[in-house]
Order: C-alpha cells, then sequence, then structure tokens
C-alpha cells in the first residue's frame, strides 16, 4: 500500500514537473499550479461561493498578481490592483497545463474566424448539449453538420421573420409594462427573467410560459414552475463547470461522468421532457402565426430535420441561448442578464439615464407608438446597448475551441496544435488599451467621431461562422423593453449604493443578485 502511495505521488511529482517545464505550453505565462495541474481549476471552480474566479481568472488574471487575481473581481481594496499594467502576465495567459486564454482584439479573428480553417469547439460542449438523443446549433462540433444547421435555422430569423414577429415581443412587453405598473418595487433581476422567457416561450413553443401573467408579486417570482426550472438548469450548469474540468482527467472524467449526472439528472430530464412535450404541441397546433418554429416545422415534415433535432434547436433557443458556444440562437437568460446589468448601471450613471429617457419621450407621444423600426434609429439607446454589452458581457467565460494540428498564430505568437484556447470577453472590454475608463458606464464612446475606442474588442455575440444567429432578434427584443419601460416609467435603485455587479458569480452563466428598483409612471399625459 505504502509502496502504491508512493508511486502515485511520484507520477503526479513528475507530470507536475513535466507540464512547468518541458510541454509544448511551458514557455507561456500563468500561475505556477495552473501551470502545474489541472487540479488548480477544478479547486477553484469547486468554490460555489467564489465560482467567478475560475472564469474572471481569464480576465483578472491578465493584471493583477497571482495571489489575489481570485478576488479581484469581488473585494473592492484589490478591485483597483485590476487596471495596474506592472502585474500584467500578458496577452496570453496558461489558465491550465493544456489550456490557453487571450486577452487581445487580434486574437477575437485568429480564433473564432481564421482565415483558413475555422476551429473546432472543444469537448466542453459534448457535457453542455447533454439531454436530447440530437446536438443542437450550440452544442454541434462538427463544421459541416453545424453549417446545414445554421442554414436550417437562418430563415427564422431574417429581417422579414423579425418584421413578421415582433406582434408577438410587442404583446409580452406590454404585458411587463402593466405588470410593472402594479408594484410599487420590483425585483428586476427576476422579473427580467420572466419576461424573456416568456416571450421565448411564445417564439419557441407557441406559447406563453405567463410567468408575467401568474405573477403576483416578487414575494410569489421564485414558486413559479416556469422560473424553478430555469433556476434549477442554472444550477445544473454550475455542475457542468465541474464536469468541464475534471474531463482533464481520464479517470476521474469517467467517474464524473457516471456521478455528477446524477446529481442533476432529475433536473434535466424535466427540462429536456417539458420541452418535448411543448414541442410537440405546437406540432399539433393549426395556428397561422409566424414564430421561430413555423419556418421549421415544415422541414420536420418533409423528413428535412428529425423531431429530436427541433427540439433541441427549440430548448437550446430559449434556455441555453448564444452562451451554448458563442452562437447558439437568441436569448432568454442572456437577454435577461443584459437587461438587469444595464438597468444597473443606467441607474448608477444619472447623467446616462437621463439622456436615454429624453431621447426616447422627445421621439415618442404614445407607448402604442413604439417599434422595433423606430426603437433601432434611436442612437443613444442603440449606444446604451452598445455598452452594457461591453461592460458586463452575458458571455464572459469565453468560448472554448480547440487549435488543429499544426497550430495557429496570434499577434506574431505560435501556438501549438490540440490545445484548447478562447478570448474571455470580460478581460478584452475591461482593457485600458482598447477602451479608455474600461470600468466607467460611458454610452458616449460609441457616439463620439473622436473617441479612438478599439470597438472591435467588444465581441459579445462572438463572430465567424458560428457568430450569434439570433444577433438581430436580441438587439430588437432589447430595442423595444428598454424603449418602452423608459417611456412608461422613471426609475431609481431601492438601495443606490448596491454593489450589484461585483456580487455577481458565473458558473458557465452569470448567477446574478437580486436588483430592487422601484418604478415611478412617468407625469406625462400619454
Amino acid at each position: 500500500m505504502r509502496s502504491s502511495t508512493q508511486l502515485t505521488a511520484l507520477y503526479w511529482i513528475h507530470l507536475a514537473i513535466y507540464n512547468v517545464f518541458f510541454h509544448p505550453l511551458a514557455s507561456f505565462p500563468g500561475p505556477f499550479w495552473a501551470r502545474a495541474s489541472f487540479l488548480y481549476p477544478n479547486i477553484l471552480a469547486s468554490d460555489m461561493a467564489n465560482v467567478a474566479y475560475f472564469h474572471w481568472p481569464c480576465s483578472s488574471r491578465h493584471r493583477i498578481s497571482t495571489q489575489t487575481s481570485w478576488w479581484a473581481l469581488t473585494d473592492p481594496p484589490i478591485y483597483s490592483n485590476i487596471i495596474n499594467p506592472g502585474l500584467r502576465l500578458g496577452d496570453i495567459v496558461r489558465i491550465s497545463p493544456n489550456e490557453l486564454s487571450f486577452a487581445s482584439v487580434e486574437s477575437w479573428k485568429a480564433i473564432y474566424q481564421p482565415k483558413s480553417a475555422p476551429l473546432v469547439k472543444s469537448e466542453f460542449y459534448e457535457i453542455y448539449g447533454s439531454g436530447f438523443n440530437s446536438l443542437c446549433i450550440g452544442s454541434e462540433r462538427n463544421p459541416e453538420t453545424h453549417s446545414r444547421m445554421r442554414k436550417s435555422l437562418a430563415a427564422a430569423f431574417s429581417t422579414k421573420a423579425l418584421l413578421e414577429q415582433e406582434d408577438i415581443i410587442q404583446g409580452c412587453v406590454n404585458d411587463f409594462i402593466e405588470g410593472i405598473r402594479s408594484q410599487t418595487t420590483v425585483n428586476v433581476t427576476k422579473w427580467f427573467e420572466m419576461l424573456a422567457f416568456d416571450i421565448l416561450g411564445e417564439m419557441a413553443f407557441g406559447e406563453s410560459f405567463h410567468c408575467i401573467e401568474n405573477s403576483k408579486g416578487d414575494s410569489n417570482i421564485a414558486s413559479h414552475p416556469s422560473i424553478i426550472a430555469v433556476f434549477r438548469l442554472i444550477e445544473h450548469l454550475y455542475f457542468i463547470t465541474i464536469l468541464d474540468n475534471l474531463r482533464r482527467y481520464p479517470l476521474i472524467a469517467a467517474i464524473g461522468k457516471t456521478i455528477l449526472p446524477h446529481l442533476t439528472v432529475s433536473v434535466r430530464n424535466k427540462h429536456t421532457n417539458y420541452s418535448r412535450r411543448k414541442v410537440a404541441h405546437r406540432l399539433q397546433s393549426s395556428s397561422p402565426r409566424a414564430d421561430f418554429m413555423s419556418r421549421l416545422i415544415a422541414k420536420v415534415e418533409d423528413e428535412e430535420m428529425e423531431m429530436e433535432e427541433l427540439t433541441a434547436h427549440a430548448s437550446t433557443l430559449v434556455y441555453l441561448t448564444w452562451k451554448g458556444g458563442g452562437e447558439s440562437i437568441a436569448g432568454g437568460e442572456t437577454v435577461a442578464t443584459f437587461l438587469a446589468a444595464v438597468t444597473y448601471h443606467l441607474l448608477s450613471t444619472p447623467n446616462a439615464y437621463q439622456k436615454l429617457r429624453d431621447e426616447i419621450r422627445a421621439r415618442y407621444n404614445h407607448l402604442s407608438e413604439i417599434t422595433s423600426t423606430t426603437a433601432l434609429q434611436l442612437p443613444y439607446l442603440q449606444a446604451v446597448i452598445s455598452e452594457g454589452l461591453r461592460i458586463y458581457p452575458p458571455g464572459s467565460q469565453g468560448f472554448p475551441r480547440n487549435t488543429p494540428p499544426q497550430g495557429i498564430v496570434v499577434k506574431g505568437t505560435y501556438v501549438p496544435g490540440n490545445v484548447e484556447v478562447y478570448t474571455s470577453a470580460w478581460t478584452v472590454t475591461h482593457d485600458a488599451r482598447y477602451f479608455h475608463d474600461p470600468y466607467t458606464f460611458k454610452p458616449e464612446r460609441w457616439l463620439d467621431p473622436n473617441c479612438t475606442d478599439n470597438k472591435d474588442a467588444s465581441q459579445p455575440f462572438s463572430l465567424g461562422p458560428r457568430g450569434c444567429l439570433g444577433r438581430n432578434f436580441a438587439i430588437v427584443e432589447m430595442s423595444l423593453i428598454l424603449c418602452k419601460l423608459h417611456f412608461q416609467f422613471d426609475a431609481e435603485l431601492v438601495n443606490p449604493f448596491q454593489e450589484w455587479e461585483s456580487a455577481s458569480q458565473l458558473h458557465v452563466m452569470w448567477w446574478k443578485p437580486d436588483l430592487p428598483v422601484r418604478f415611478i409612471p412617468c407625469t406625462r399625459d400619454h
């Protein structure tokens, strides 16, 4: 027994020495234990209270010492160290023995839009896409199969389709406005979740989840069955984070795949079976309504698409959104994340909020006049959206890819083949080289012709052949919601001193704290 223990210890020591000094990535900087062993990211990811620092090291490690990196975004005294250029590790940081995080604008195109063949998604997506007997556009790793899927879905997201679908979105937003009107204080983190999922329920399954309709005040929101399902799914993604790290060890991965899924299998099965029932009900409906599904049902009927694939796409549309690889479909959770974050930053930046209200109220005389076409033409509103996506990117973790056997070159640096790489969206958008005052909410940076910020550094929807297919739909949804909400109400934070952003956590998707907001009906006669 003692001999076996000694041999095991020698093996791990030998492996750590190899990883640090002889591995093909040995020349890349990074925290010592991250370079030496996969245990480092596993330990960080297993801490549910501070799991953000497992993903944010891909951002904070570029700027601060490894001893404090994991607290950088949650502890105000250390927060200031992030922008200290003397503590930078560089644009490429080794965050595990075979994984590199990039923090340069050039890395976006090198990884996600290369001139040669596209980089294949990492094995992470095999875990991410579990639950169905068919992969979806977000979890499919094969470039050819993905291309076929994307073409099948493209018509549902065309400009023509968006115009046909607007009435559905408008109806949900109007219900949301009326729901807000009946409240004194609103936890917008939860209410934006409800609105986003009501909209996506309509678009994907042909019927709303009725979250807004059935809500009777903030105290009852969390008990709504649809919201419970959503929150449980996000909790399931925490375990996906753990399993994603364990997969680097073949033996541990085999054990993990057996044990961890059982911890959330009931949640996953409820989710997938619920999606199957909803899709089956939508297929039986004779409604002529125009939604995402209407353009795909014909493909199932013509046997161009399997029923299970259609269900997987619909489920991804509602729940997993564009975080599913940087290019899933439209967005329930991620749109809600953006809306909560931009609300926090707007109400914490009075000048920006006043400019937005003035622009909206100068353009419209009545709520019914607001359409997606006109909302998209409001320059300050669109700048607010761009800035919100920059300062709190819904896909902050990064979208992992595997380098081809021959390797790639990023900004003059050769990266060996068969390495997992990604660009950390949060890192790049908070880099003073690309954005002045990167931690300040400044919509004006997107309007000022003399601003020298490098806007290409912000790619919230990713880019290339796997860029978010539902980008235009998401922008339309965001524009309508913000425009109608701030036309109808004045808003203020219940707790002006709340550190909402620094209390956020990241488990594949953002885990967001509550954000109580007081909405006061506008006194103008509309």
